[in-house]
């Protein structure tokens, strides 16, 4: 198929997905159910194509692969969602409704980072996986000891408790202990990864002189929020982590909620455990949290401080400064003069 530019609406899923195939003009020329694993071969006698997926991983997966050789755009469901929603909802009519957003120019796109970006994505996730396997199986001993009503007064992981444990001579729990100690092993794997990781990467070494960032919470950051310039300013960035106030308005009254939680969830979890860190080792966020836990209560206090830390990540990102040699802005981006100011804004 020549021509025209065509655009290539694909609903993908596991084992089958749909392709819509539209013109300029919003002519349907093809639309056809195909195996997922033969899609892409299958996509290749579509010439002059736009390929626009829903981010789904299979999709995300299937994406790095086309836009090799195409162009492929991410739409950004929820977005597309309140502009294209259809009481018939089925996969053709998922596909039709891609491409003629993409042919009009209405598509809301998503973010597809780099390959690069992506590799760093897939380490960080794994060694939050290996994290949970290991509370999970540390859970599973407690239950045990719980079960046959074994109490243990200190750490039960330290070298003490695993020794009080071996002693036991249970054979579930000696299983789970092995388990854990593989488990371990590998986080400790992962872990010097994801350490050299961050030593390669100027970005990231400059956001380990922020407060309460280290090596893992750094990478992951870095690898969440990719090309900071794609964020014209930090109140940007903040909406993306679903670290922004909700609003609600109703004639001349506006009501601002709890935060909208409709971000990165990753982004947002992280910043809030170093929010955390940084309270304790740094006396600009400790005032800042005080001041605040005062007014609003502790829990809104950490969520305006990791707020705060991620307009320091912004400023630090885009200046390309290590933190102590830049002037901290506030909520908005604005400069805030003279430093001592810093804890009111």
């Amino acid at each position: 198929m020549g021509g025209s530019r065509i655009y290539v609406g694909v609903d993908v899923h596991k084992n089958f997905s749909f392709v819509c195939a539209m013109k300029e003009n919003g002519e349907i020329i093809l639309e056809k159910r195909v195996r997922t694993e033969e899609l892409e071969k299958f996509l290749e006698d579509i010439e002059n194509k736009t390929i626009i997926l829903e981010p789904t991983t299979t999709a995300i997966n299937l994406a790095r692969k086309l836009r090799k050789k195409n162009e492929v755009l991410l739409s950004h469901p929820y977005k597309t969602k309140l502009i294209a929603e259809s009481k018939k909802k089925t996969d053709k009519v998922d596909a039709r409704i891609l491409a003629d957003l993409a042919r009009t120019n209405f598509l809301p796109t998503a973010y597809l980072p780099p390959d690069e970006i992506m590799e760093l994505r897939e380490i960080i996730r794994e060694r939050i996986r290996l994290k949970k396997l290991s509370t999970s199986t540390k859970n599973r001993i407690h239950s045990i000891l719980a079960k046959n009503g074994i109490k243990y007064d200190g750490n039960l992981f330290s070298s003490e408790g695993r020794e009080f444990l071996k002693s036991l001579d249970n054979g579930w729990i000696d299983r789970y202990l092995r388990i854990l100690s593989s488990i371990e092993n590998e986080i400790k794997e992962i872990d010097k990864e994801i350490r050299q990781k961050c030593m390669e990467n100027e970005e990231t070494m400059l956001l380990t002189t922020i407060p309460g960032i280290g090596y893992f919470s750094a990478l992951l950051i870095y690898a969440e929020i990719g090309d900071i310039k794609r964020f014209p300013n930090s109140k940007k960035l903040c909406s993306y982590a679903g670290l922004v106030p909700s609003i609600r308005q109703s004639g001349n009254k506006v009501i601002t909620g709890k935060i909208t939680k409709e971000g990165n969830k990753l982004l947002r979890w992280v910043l809030v455990q170093c929010a955390f860190v940084a309270i304790r080792n740094d006396e600009r966020f400790r005032n800042f949290y005080e001041r605040l836990k005062q007014r609003k209560g502790s829990q809104k206090a950490i969520v305006a401080t990791a707020r705060k830390l991620l307009t320091v990540v912004y400023a630090v990102l885009r200046d390309r400064k290590p933190y102590v040699s830049y002037t901290p802005t506030n909520y908005y981006g604005e400069e805030c003069t003279p430093v001592t100011n810093w804890a009111k804004t």
